[in-house]
């Protein structure tokens, strides 16, 4: 079965100012490839920003909770999946999004067959070389999987989901460790917090 056959939509998105529509300093999240990390987590801290009229007319490549990013231009096959704190969000050319179709595949399964490395090689044999390497939609969609019987299916997908939804709460309370950490480090060496001594 191929990848396209298991998703509502595979799709990727446009850079604003392509439409003459500018980054702004707050709003809309956009994700480009280099907000996408190696351990598939989304930094924050490289997200830019897009406002309510700009994210309408990139209406094709709204992101929705549950799909899977890609990134298909420069930084090659590093992903992650879409939790709520993301949204809203768009993304560029540079990234594909996955939208699985639930009726046929839990997301969260799918999602796992990436992180078990099952695109690697076919992608890796597939690459495009234009000014920067690329994979083109059309192969992203050609992923061939293997799905196993129903029933296996759903006994793997109960198994490993409450392990997914942990890490990705790791995901958020690191995240938030991290806001805490760079909102108190600074006043701690101005000294404009003092620490106890206990």
């Amino acid at each position: 079965m191929l990848l396209d056959d298991l998703c509502i939509t595979v799709t990727k998105g446009t850079t604003p100012t392509t439409l003459k529509r500018q980054f702004v300093n707050q709003g809309i999240h956009f994700v480009k490839a280099e907000s996408i990390l190696d351990n598939h987590s989304v930094d924050f801290k490289k997200l830019a920003f897009i406002d309510n009229e700009t994210n309408l007319i990139l209406n094709r490549s709204i992101i929705q909770k549950n799909d899977i990013l890609f990134t298909i231009a420069g930084t090659l096959g590093r992903f992650a999946f879409v939790e709520p704190d993301l949204l809203p969000a768009n993304t560029n050319q540079a990234v594909a999004i996955i939208r699985a179709d639930p009726i046929k595949i839990n997301p969260i399964t799918l999602y796992s067959f990436f992180i078990g490395g099952l695109h690697s090689d076919f992608y890796t044999k597939n690459i495009q070389q234009a000014v920067q390497a690329n994979l083109s939609l059309s192969t992203i969609k050609s992923l061939q999987i293997r799905l196993p019987p129903d029933k296996t299916l759903e006994k793997y997908s109960n198994l490993i989901e409450p392990l997914f939804l942990r890490i990705f709460l790791n995901f958020d309370e690191n995240r938030r460790l991290a806001t805490l950490r760079d909102t108190l480090l600074p006043r701690l060496m101005s000294s404009e917090l003092q620490t106890l001594d206990i």
